[in-house]
């Protein structure tokens, strides 16, 4: 048993008042948007050194499996089981609840310590698998793929119990925290990546120092030194993101004792739901593992367009869905009356939609100019934008549905049932699996010329200087994942109906259709009327106008959520 001093039972510090639902997701979303800022950056920076070639694949393809390892027994699973228990607890008996939460930090920490050791003995077998298509302990990447993977592994047991942290604070209606805490796991990783460039730089015949950028095709061993050091990075940022929420959750917790105890009656229910959570986790994050397999299987630089596909991707959904998701599930939890659980719900499904709805227009129809604006630098050139729009545009299709689903999870969670999300996760992942292995063969037949032949609203370059080798299989794999999103939405709402009567998340999607329809033609205009402008000037025009355009339509339709979100905050701010 280790005991750790928290509050004594006198002590008030654990109490604290519950925020609205709209300003408690606003600091979810600040603290998301701070930790998505510093991952833009560092997206910036590797793909500045490393490019989409083979170095940054073999840093996308080791960072997957310790990924999946703390989805899988962090982040969703302990949202779905531990955070509804503790809440509710919370509620009671804080003693009670304080014996609960050390328990399960007890059983968190010792099931990942020994897939930790488990996964560093067995790295080459991973590797391998994760190469199968590629010739496995063959492919030129397989070695430092190896290395990477035993550098990271360690990071996932230190992830997982930031995401027990994140749960405490969340459960205690302290929710900026823990979401600004992976600042500190980007900023150590750019650190990283920078002091590599700066000491692996080479020498010309002449003594001049040479930067890794200005000659990449001699400095390939080097590029792997990069990616090796980054890899350091990933794993002193994890122990950092962990680290600095450990004080606030040791002052909150009343009689924290870390020890295995399974006797207790809500340690038991967390272990139940936690079954069902890791069911629906498992098969969502055996998908990703498959999708990078798959991208695997294509060639150079599909690893990596999907990797940087998916750093935007995600940016709104955890930015505008889990930020109300992650606000409204200790909320849920507490709620027993249907009517106010369904009206909670459908303010946040208004919400997402909102903001989702236009950013899938943005990404749809000026994915190129955000990507350029944001990555285009050093080894990552036009070609690699193009790549990595087309990638990221099919990927959009899906994100108001994958978004709405976050919400809709939560909403059954919070009633106790993980098992339903389960199956339709398991459901989601054979369709976009199945749909993959059709759709990509004929992707990859697609290169980067023959798509700058057929759009004339792209960057006008030397057909020369064209980089073929670059083709778009990885659209195969988003393409697939978009069509799964939906049929998750539809099957997640007519579960979230049976659960809570009246509860309907693609319902928000009507009223904003008209405003969806006017920005997606103003941002088309656009696209033509900035075809030689500089790609982050274009961009804040063509955003900036087809956004106009969506909110004046929004508030023209009386869409409920922008009178909400925009309108009546600058009035009460005028006053």
């Amino acid at each position: 048993m280790i005991p750790v001093a928290g509050p004594t039972p006198t002590d008030d510090s654990a109490r604290t008042e519950a925020p609205s639902g709209r300003s408690a997701s606003v600091l979810v979303a600040a603290g998301i948007l701070a930790s998505r800022i510093a991952g833009l950056v560092r997206a910036r920076v590797f793909n500045t050194f490393l490019g989409l070639g083979a170095s940054a694949d073999a840093l996308g393809i080791a960072t997957r499996i310790p990924n999946v390892l703390q989805n899988l027994l962090g982040e969703g699973s302990l949202s779905a089981s531990f955070v509804p228990v503790y809440s509710a607890e919370l509620e009671r008996d804080e003693e009670e609840a304080g014996r609960i939460a050390g328990a399960v930090a007890a059983l968190l920490a010792l099931t990942a310590a020994v897939i930790v050791v488990v996964s560093w003995i067995f790295a080459p077998q991973i590797a391998a698998l994760l190469m199968i298509f590629t010739g496995g302990s063959e492919d030129p990447r397989f070695p430092l793929t190896v290395t990477l993977l035993r550098i990271i592994f360690p990071s996932t047991g230190l992830l997982v119990l930031s995401a027990w942290c994140l749960g405490i604070l969340n459960s205690h209606r302290q929710f900026f925290l823990s979401y600004v805490a992976p600042v500190m796991w980007n900023i150590a990783q750019i650190v990283a990546v920078v002091a590599a460039v700066a000491f692996f730089s080479v020498g010309d015949v002449s003594g001049e120092p040479e930067r890794i950028l200005d000659s990449p095709e001699g400095n390939i061993e080097l590029l792997g030194d990069v990616a090796e050091v980054a890899a350091w990075g990933f794993l002193i940022g994890s122990a950092l993101q962990f680290l600095v929420q450990v004080p606030n959750v040791l002052k909150l917790v009343r009689g924290l004792r870390v020890r295995l105890d399974t006797s207790r009656e809500g340690v038991r229910e967390v272990l139940r739901r936690f079954v069902g959570a890791v069911s629906g986790r498992g098969v969502v994050q055996l998908s990703a593992f498959a999708d990078t397999i798959l991208a695997g299987a294509l060639t150079a630089g599909a690893v990596g367009a999907l990797v940087n596909a998916q750093i935007l991707y995600i940016l709104p959904i955890s930015l505008f869905a889990l930020s109300v998701a992650a606000a409204e599930l200790p909320e849920l939890s507490r709620l027993k009356d249907s009517t106010e659980i369904r009206e909670r719900s459908d303010r946040g499904f208004g919400q997402i939609a909102f903001f989702v709805g236009f950013t899938a227009v943005a990404y749809v129809l000026l994915g190129d100019k955000v990507v350029a604006t944001l990555f285009e630098s050093g080894e990552f050139d036009s070609d690699d934008t193009l790549l990595v729009w087309f990638v990221l545009g099919t990927y959009a299709f899906g994100l108001i549905p994958s978004a709405l689903s976050r919400l809709t999870q939560n909403t059954i969670w919070s009633q106790g049932d993980t098992n339903g999300p389960a199956r339709i996760a398991g459901i989601r992942v054979v369709v976009a699996i199945g749909l993959s292995v059709v759709a990509m063969p004929f992707f990859d037949r697609i290169g980067v010329a023959d798509i700058r032949d057929v759009l004339p609203t792209l960057d006008n370059v030397d057909p020369e200087g064209i980089d073929d080798q670059l083709r778009f299989g990885a659209m195969g794999i988003t393409l697939a994942s978009s069509v799964a999103a939906w049929v998750e939405a539809g099957l997640l709402q007519r579960l979230a109906a049976r659960t809570v009567s009246g509860v309907n998340p693609l319902r928000a999607l009507r009223p904003l259709a008209p405003a969806l329809v006017a920005s997606s033609v103003v941002a088309v205009v656009m696209r033509f009327l900035t075809v030689d402008v500089w790609p982050p000037a274009a961009l804040v025009l063509a955003v900036g106008l087809s956004g106009l355009t969506y909110v004046g339509v929004c508030w023209v339709t009386r869409v409920p959520a922008v009178n909400a979100l925009l309108i009546g905050p600058l009035a009460r701010f005028r006053r």
